[in-house]
């Protein structure tokens, strides 16, 4: 016989089961043993069609049961995300279908009101009126704490939300009632927490969206400040609202008019956090984390390693939340709490190993209970002092006697750059001895580890030398890379996930980039938070322009624009910055990524020689590389833009003209110090202005072929040197002041304008070469004006050792220039 799943459900003991609706007409229930050849009940889901035999129902059974169930044919999997695209064809889709409104047939739903509603509070007379439009299939309870109980349900879509929601899915309906009638913090947290429970998740509700019915007085204005926020979107309601609708098509119509109002105003591209729901997970992100679940259950290690922000948090929650449902034991460490400020890596051992007794037991700590009293309780096998003096031993020792019953017991470690000894910020991980006593004592242990986090050196050496330790590295190349892309470690989207995931997230917000996803995902190197991000902003930028109802496509000529404007903000720079945090502690990557940016002429092909210097950069995705023809390109053409507007080229990697250009534009900065410099001093000392006039017009007065200052017969009114104020002496407009003129102005005043340059370690002889460096073999330097950077000779060709020299002294008198 033939049939559809109507209903799956999860019993008391957490096992499974659900009805499928034959083509008799009859309902069959069905679970895991019911299910032909090596089909499992999380292959199954709504609406799925089937093939069975059927065996009649008993007297002491109501409905008849299903064997040797078969899946023939999927449902729509893009029914659980609204909007996929606006472009996808018409026969991808099958024909929409909607939940009756109602009760779920199997429910007893006074046992469930008895069982999980609050008594007078009217959850259920609301229950029941939304039964009139929608589809009641679970309902529950959920405890943040013990005085904060919060009601749910389960609701299945209806017709009425056709304009809304594709076909068939669920959605969450959480209650808020609480006799004080007023606003509770928690109820803004209680959705992610009830979605996190076994029997929800496996159910896949939807994510963009939850109905709170709510009591408290200030509901509205709460829900309002929500509006834009990166989470679901709250449809509220008050009790009364619901209470009041006198009719179906009176509360229909208040159904349909919030969904408008809310739905579509918040934006979840924009989300920073991590994620931990399935259904949010894109990309190869859920076969990844099946990979490391698999190598766990083989006993070996694996490394999630990838840029900042690019997923690798994301995949660890998944691999844990597949634990869960495993019964895989487990602890999860995090660095950044658990382990980076404590005093000892001895301490961080004996802290680990508890949490893994404390695992491997399943026992919590009890809110009355004191620290000493539970870890009385836990029977340690080693105390925190034995700790101090054997600290491997009593770890392997430890670990391997909690764990001892256990098939499998995973450690999971979090921002592991933060101790590890090159990009760790606490002294205490900043040490060989930390990192080898740590690592090995874990390599030791027996458990599968999971490494989670930026730096990678893990892996990579097989020799630690860092502040003049030495020591052979425990880790060295034990670690599998999270996926199997070779050139990477947590893989970049491809341009189809890409589309998927924003027109997804997009969707939630009547948002689209059908048109424009390639050109997305080449910006920002298929980084999948990066594109987000973008596709935030660009949603920022256009929500004005949508149409109720209607999916607002972003046009390519809009994303060209955007990208830009993005590359200029401030948002655009945080993001690079926060990707490339971590890459820097390659120093010499990091310089050979800011030359591939800077001086693509010159280091576009690199060489078998060199090829360590793009490791790293390989991995992280931020460039390719072709080994045949040794052409390199950058893969995040947003973090090229980046290096180009914050980094100078380096001289030595600049062509001649740019070389003329650039000293140029320093000796004019350095002319116009000095010349500030000189103001000032005869300015602000006693008898100055004489001296200085007297000084100048020598100078000017002088029969000498060489003059250091000369009237600029340009200037109008032409000054005169007896009355002028001393200023204009400094001013080029007025006065002519070569730039080898300062040079033997100040050479000439050593006594009095020498003392300062002295200050700081530039003696007579060395302001005299720095300052010919600063002419940088310049043929004409005793006649041009450094502040008129149009003119120089065309034979002026710079060498790498002048251009070195120049460097040279510019960084010397940048001291001085410091303390005018």
């Amino acid at each position: 016989m033939t049939g559809y799943i109507n209903n799956i459900m999860l019993n008391d003991y957490g096992y499974e089961y659900g009805y499928i609706t034959g083509d008799d007409g009859y309902s069959y229930s069905f679970d895991g043993r019911s299910l032909f050849g090596t089909i499992r009940m999380e292959n199954c889901d709504f609406d799925d069609e089937v093939e069975f035999d059927s065996i009649p129902p008993t007297a002491n059974h109501k409905y008849g049961r299903a064997s040797n169930v078969m899946l023939i044919k999927l449902k729509d999997r893009f029914a659980n995300f609204q909007n996929f695209s606006a472009n996808t064809p018409a026969n991808s889709k099958e024909v929409i279908d909607f939940f009756p409104p109602g009760f779920a047939v199997h429910m007893n739903k006074q046992d469930a009101y008895k069982q999980y509603l609050k008594p007078f509070s009217k959850e259920d007379l609301i229950i029941d009126k939304l039964s009139q439009v929608l589809y009641i299939s679970r309902i529950g309870h959920h405890f943040i704490d013990q005085r904060s109980k919060f009601e749910f349900c389960l609701a299945g879509t209806t017709k009425v939300l056709k304009q809304f929601i594709h076909g068939k899915s669920e959605f969450l309906i959480i209650f808020s009632y609480f006799n004080s009638n007023d606003w509770q913090a928690k109820n803004l947290i209680v959705e992610r927490e009830i979605r996190k429970r076994k029997e929800i998740s496996d159910r896949r509700p939807l994510v963009n969206f939850y109905i709170l019915i709510c009591n408290a007085y200030s509901l509205m204005q709460e829900v309002e400040k929500t509006k834009g926020s990166t989470n679901a979107a709250i449809i509220p309601f008050s009790f009364n609202d619901i209470l009041s609708c006198s009719s179906k098509e009176q509360l229909e119509s208040l159904i349909v008019e919030r969904f408008g109002e809310y739905l579509y105003e918040n934006n979840m591209l924009g989300e920073t956090n991590a994620i931990d729901d399935d259904n949010l997970l894109f990309g190869d992100r859920g076969k990844i984390a099946d990979l490391i679940v698999d190598r766990c259950q083989k006993n070996a290690y694996s490394g999630i390693f990838g840029l900042r922000r690019s997923g690798k948090t994301s995949v660890l929650k998944a691999v844990l939340r597949r634990f869960d449902k495993s019964d895989i034991k487990y602890v999860k460490i995090e660095s950044r709490s658990e382990l980076e400020n404590l005093d000892s890596w001895k301490t961080a051992l004996y802290d680990i190993a508890k949490k893994i007794r404390q695992g491997s037991l399943g026992i919590e700590q009890d809110e009355s209970e004191t620290r000493r009293e539970f870890t009385e309780r836990l029977k340690l096998n080693s105390t925190e002092d034995d700790y101090y003096k054997r600290p491997s031993a009593c770890f392997v020792e430890d670990v391997r006697l909690y764990c001892k019953n256990q098939s499998t017991f995973v450690i999971a470690i979090d921002e592991i750059e933060l101790i590890t000894f090159n990009t760790a910020k606490s002294r205490t991980w900043q040490t060989v001895e930390a990192y080898c006593g740590f690592w090995g004592a874990l390599r030791d242990c027996g458990c599968p580890l999971i490494i989670c986090g930026v730096n990678s050196t893990i892996n990579e050496l097989n020799t630690i030398s860092f502040n003049s330790e030495t020591g052979d590295n425990p880790m060295y190349k034990r670690i599998l890379s999270c996926s199997d892309f070779s050139d990477t470690y947590l893989p970049a989207f491809t341009n189809e996930q890409t589309l998927y995931m924003i027109n997804t997230l997009g969707g939630y917000s009547n948002i689209g980039f059908s048109t424009v996803y390639n050109e997305i995902n080449n910006a920002f190197g298929g980084q999948p938070y990066a594109v987000r991000q973008f596709c935030s902003y660009a949603f920022e930028k256009v929500k004005k322009f949508r149409k109720s109802n209607e999916v607002y496509e972003i046009s390519k000529a809009t994303i060209d624009n955007l990208l830009t404007d993005f590359q200029k903000s401030s948002e655009g720079s945080s993001l690079c910055e926060i990707i490339l945090q971590h890459v820097t502690i390659f120093v010499d990557e990091y310089e050979m990524l800011k030359k591939l940016a800077l001086s693509p002429e010159k280091y576009r092909k690199i060489d078998n020689q060199q090829i360590d210097k793009i490791d790293h950069l390989q991995k992280y995705g931020l460039i390719n590389y072709d080994p045949n023809t040794m052409f390199v390109s950058f893969k995040i053409h947003s973090i090229y833009n980046y290096i180009c507007q914050k980094y100078a080229k380096d001289p030595i990697d600049m062509t001649n003209q740019e070389r003329r250009e650039y000293i140029q534009t320093h000796v004019s900065e350095c002319e116009i110090k000095f010349k500030t410099y000189l103001c000032n001093y005869y300015i602000y000392n006693v008898n100055g202005e004489t001296i200085c006039r007297n000084i100048m017009k020598g100078y000017i007065n002088s029969a000498s072929r060489y003059k250091p200052v000369k009237i600029n017969p340009k200037a109008s009114p032409i000054p005169d040197p007896n009355t002028c104020n001393i200023r204009e002496f400094f001013d080029h407009k007025k006065f002519i002041m070569y730039f080898s003129s300062i040079k033997a102005i100040i050479k000439d005043n050593w006594s009095s304008l020498g003392t300062k340059l002295e200050s700081v370690g530039i003696t007579k002889d060395k302001f005299n070469l720095f300052m010919d460096d600063l002419n940088a073999g310049r043929n004409d330097a005793d006649h041009y004006d450094a502040e008129d950077l149009t003119v120089y000779p065309e034979k002026w060709m710079i060498s790498d050792t002048t251009m070195q020299n120049f460097e040279n002294a510019l960084r010397n008198l940048k001291q001085f220039f410091e303390l005018i």
